[in-house]
C-alpha cells in the first residue's frame, strides 16, 4: 500500500498492521515465527542449489516430498526439530544454523 493511501486511511480511523498485529502475537511469537521462516527459506534456498527436488530430499530424509513441500511453504507447521535435521542433512553446520537464528 502506497504511503497516499495510507494516511489517508489513518485519518478516517482506520489502523494499519500486519499478520501478527491482526492476530495479537507476542513480540515472542513474531519473533519464532521469523526463525522458522528464516530456516524454511534457507532450506528451499540449499535445495535448489544443490540440484535437488522435493522427492530427493525427501528420499533422503527418509520422510515424504509433501512434507518437505509443507517445510518450504507453510513452516509455521513444521517442527524446529525437523527444520535443524533438515538443515545438517543439506550440510550447514550448527553454527552456521544457529548464524541464520
Amino acid at each position: 500500500m502506497n504511503a497516499n493511501t495510507l494516511e489517508k486511511l489513518k485519518k478516517a480511523g482506520w489502523a494499519s498492521g500486519d499478520a501478527a498485529d491482526f492476530l495479537d502475537m507476542s513480540q515472542e511469537e513474531r519473533s519464532y515465527l521469523e526463525a522458522k521462516l528464516r530456516l524454511a527459506r534457507k532450506v528451499e534456498e540449499l535445495r535448489k542449489k544443490g540440484g535437488l527436488s522435493q522427492a530427493a530430499l525427501a528420499s533422503a530424509m527418509k520422510t515424504s516430498q509433501p512434507n518437505i513441500a509443507r517445510m518450504e511453504r507453510k513452516p509455521e507447521s513444521v517442527s524446529l526439530d525437523m527444520l535443524f535435521k533438515t538443515l545438517i542433512s543439506l550440510g550447514l553446520s550448527a553454527k552456521k544454523i544457529a548464524s541464520l537464528l
